[in-house]
Parts: C-alpha cells; structure tokens; sequence
C-alpha cells in the first residue's frame, strides 16, 4: 500500500509499503480521512520529532476510519465499527514519530483496548468529517485551560486550524464574545463563520481599541487596559505574546497552544504585577469525546473548518494548499 514518509529534511514522499499486521491485541483501522496537521510541517522541515534518523518516519495522525480487523484478544471493539484514533495514546505514538502513520488507506492501532485509544464515532456523524475530532480536541482542551465560560470575553491570536478550532471551543463553552485576530482575510472569513463576533488583520491601536469597546476597561496605575479575560495563543509568533503581556489587563490569562520557533522576551515583572496566569495547553486533556459529541450536535455548523480535501495520491498539492492561510484552513488527505 502507499504511505506518506518523511525520508530526511525537507524530504517527504508516498512510498510503498507492506500492508500492516494486526497483532492479538491491536486492530487495524481503514482510514477514512486524515488532516494534515501543522506539527506534520514540522515534521517535515526537521526530519522528524528528533531530527533525521536514518529511517523514514510514516506521517499522518489526525485520522477516523472502521475497523477492518480486530486482534483475537480484543473484545471491545467489533469490525466494521466507526472509530477515532487517539495518535498518542497507550502504546501508539502514530504519525508522531512511531512505527504506523495514517495517510495511508491503513493504520495499526496497538493496545486498542487501553482507555483512551479509541472512540467510537456515532453514526450521525460522516466519517470523513471524524477526522476533524482531533484537531478539535486540541482546541477544546485549550479552551478547557483558560477556563472559559458564559462570562469570558475571549481574544484568539491566530485562525490556523487550531485558532479556529477554538473559535468553535469558545463558542460551545457559551463565551459570548469571542475576537479572533488574524493577517490571512480567507482564515478570518471562516472564523466569523464559525462564529466569531469580531476579527482584526493586525495588533495595532486600532485592535486595542476595538477590544476596549467590546470588553471595557480596566485601570493599571492610572492606565486603562482591555478587560479581556482570556488570550489564546495559536500563533506561534513570540511578539503577539508579548504584546498581549504588555497590555493585557490584571488577572488576564493567557493559554499558549502553539509551537514558538523562536524564543519569547516576556516582561516577568508585568506578569508578577497584573498577576497574569500563563497556562500551556499540550494535545488532548480529556477533550476527545466533546470534540465527537460537537461534531456529532453541530456537524453542519463546523463544516467550513475543513476547507478542502484532495486524495492521498496528490500528497504534495494538499501539502501546498494547507501551508497557504490565503486559501485553506484544515486539509483533509483521502486515501484513493
């Protein structure tokens, strides 16, 4: 069968390989879609998780599928079934620097019945749209660590797919304004479809203004500051980070969830004094089964999140698209 491997730095190609084996405790999963993830770049760009091994690495982990076959030790799970895949869990570390990778039509999954691994997707919800579970997770689990609610005014820096992802995790935690903050005018387009009250292309005054009149003011030694309750970062850019420490108002928190290529001159001092809660925001939590239960409640309503998807043959195009924020948001990869 054919499977996307990275082969070196900047080196990634779909190459042939033997059909897996489902050993007694796994199952095998047939892919049904699996979105190209921004981490998958990074991949890419490095060789792998550690750098270059001498080995290619199989790519692709945000992924559902049935199950094709089951180990003769599993009694949970039955062939045919509708599943998500949690990459990280257990024994797997799939598309994530492990043995298995999921663009391709088929992925072992080890240990199937350790808690965690799997979930089972209800019939309500098309399978290829199932993919879009992972991704979410991360985004609601963020959401989740800002400890967001009904009385949040909330700022999301950044409309990659995990900014909107959040867009969608705010919304569903009952945050009734929600600004998401994004140069790429398509990215910001499908953020108000998500549901965002309001978006700006740039972090100047005019931004700061428009938080101030959407969420008031707080005072800071004589200096009125946007109340906004929460930043969630998905950008990856040191200076919006830092910006958001400069003017963010006291008791703000800020949920870092995005991958920081270059490191970040934060004002510890301003952090101390405004009593700013940083918080990380790593994978999942326990975010799987709400990010299924949306998808299962509003799956119409998420639909503009994947933007586009191209089967697996055309690996390097859909690698094109998803790296260009004028013209996609989540890809998702078919296998054919």
């Amino acid at each position: 069968m054919k499977q996307v491997q990275v082969f070196n730095c900047d080196d990634v190609r779909l190459a042939e390989v033997p059909e897996p084996e489902c050993g007694p405790d796994d199952v095998l999963v047939e892919v049904a879609a699996c979105g190209i993830c921004g981490s998958d770049f990074g991949y890419i760009h490095s060789g792998g998780p550690m750098g270059p091994t001498g080995q290619p690495m199989p790519l692709g982990h945000e992924f559902a599928g049935r199950i094709a076959a089951v180990g003769a030790q599993v009694k949970t799970w039955r062939l045919g079934q509708a599943v998500v895949v949690n990459p990280l869990s257990a024994a797997n570390m799939i598309g994530n620097g492990g043995p298995e990778g999921a663009f391709a039509p088929q992925v072992r999954v080890r240990a199937a019945e350790a808690p965690g691994t799997l979930f089972a997707l209800p019939d309500t919800v098309p399978l290829e749209r199932g993919a879009l579970a992972e991704p979410l997770a991360v985004a609601f689990h963020a959401v989740s660590q800002g400890a967001a609610g009904p009385q949040t005014r909330a700022v999301v820096l950044g409309a990659g797919p995990i900014g909107l992802g959040c867009v969608i995790g705010l919304k569903r935690a009952g945050v009734k304004d929600v600004v998401v903050l994004d140069r790429a005018a398509h990215r910001r387009e499908i953020a108000r479809q998500l549901g965002a009250d309001a978006t700006f292309a740039d972090m100047d005054e005019t931004f700061w203004a428009g938080l101030s009149e959407r969420h008031g003011s707080t005072p800071f030694y004589g200096m009125p500051l946007p109340a906004t309750d929460l930043f969630i970062d998905c950008s990856g850019a040191p200076a919006l980070v830092e910006a958001a420490i400069q003017r963010a108002a006291p008791g703000t928190r800020l949920v870092l969830v995005a991958v920081y290529k270059q490191p970040a001159a934060l004002d510890l001092t301003l952090v101390m004094a405004k009593e700013i809660q940083v918080c990380g925001a790593f994978s999942y939590g326990d975010s799987f089964p709400d990010a299924i239960d949306h998808l299962a409640r509003h799956g119409d309503a998420v639909a503009p999140y994947a933007s586009h998807r191209l089967p697996l043959s055309q690996f390097q195009e859909a690698l094109a698209l998803a790296s260009d924020p004028e013209r996609a948001a989540k890809v998702l990869v078919i296998p054919d």
